[in-house]
């Protein structure tokens, strides 16, 4: 039997959560976005269901995202400007 907390995982406890809701096949598929705070390039995307409608993969959504976030209130952020875009 494997340990079920791997050292190299430890990076999730500080993570910002966010959600990302796409129609697949009729379906509205919910997936969490797990996010480094210290390296925002490193980022885990987990499936976590699919639903009928779109307003309920959006409620479920937000309370799998509350549930997963190690801050409730929703205040850890990753620093936009750590992704090196160009707006042209």
């Amino acid at each position: 039997m494997t340990a079920r907390n791997k050292p190299e995982d430890t990076w999730l406890l500080d993570a910002e959560v966010q959600y990302k809701i796409e129609k697949v096949k009729g379906r509205w598929e919910v997936s969490l976005l797990f996010i480094d705070t210290r390296d925002p390039t490193h980022i885990l995307v987990q499936k976590v269901g699919d639903y009928q409608s779109q307003r309920l993969a959006e409620i479920y959504a937000r309370n799998m995202q509350k549930t997963a976030a190690k801050d409730v209130r929703g205040t850890q952020k990753v620093n936009k400007d750590a992704y090196d875009t160009n707006s042209n």
